[in-house]
């Protein structure tokens, strides 16, 4: 029996799943690709956004796939150009652009870690059968844990 089921386990759902299992909760993440999986993509994360994969312990992961820190930025537009670098984010002062396969694949190996149930390569019907059974369940239990949280901080 899980609390949660995350269905789709790329950059949205992998960190939900992830911050919802340090929260003591049972999560099953799922998701129909399976695994590096590349998709037309990239992300340009901002310094909020590093800073977040810092404080999740996932920044040396992304970074020790070469993907290197981008200090500043330089962009030509033709009559002119515009160079300088973003306000740090705490002791972030960098951003990273991996590519979603890349990103992904850090995202998803993060949660087995904590002891989360993943899968992937989920058929439709599994998934619609889980979406189905699950939405009514799910608002009403999220909502619950949401209250709980709320008074508890």
């Amino acid at each position: 029996m899980y609390d949660v089921i995350v269905v789709g386990a790329r950059c949205a759902g992998s960190p939900l799943a992830m911050l919802l299992a340090r929260k003591g909760y049972r999560v099953l993440l799922v998701d129909r690709s399976r695994f590096p999986s590349d998709i037309t993509s990239t992300h340009y994360i901002h310094q909020p956004g590093v800073a977040y994969l810092k404080n999740w312990g996932l920044l040396d992961g992304v970074i020790a796939t070469n993907c290197p820190p981008i200090p500043g930025m330089y962009f030509d537009v033709g009559p002119f150009a515009i160079e300088g670098t973003a306000v740090p984010c705490g002791d972030v002062s960098v951003a990273v652009c991996p590519r979603r396969k890349v990103l992904d694949r850090v995202l998803f190996e993060a949660p087995p870690k904590l002891g989360l149930k993943c899968g992937t390569d989920a058929t439709s019907e599994v998934l619609s059968v889980v979406a189905t059974v699950s939405t009514e369940f799910l608002w009403r239990r999220l909502s619950e844990m949401l209250r709980q949280n709320m008074r508890a901080s």
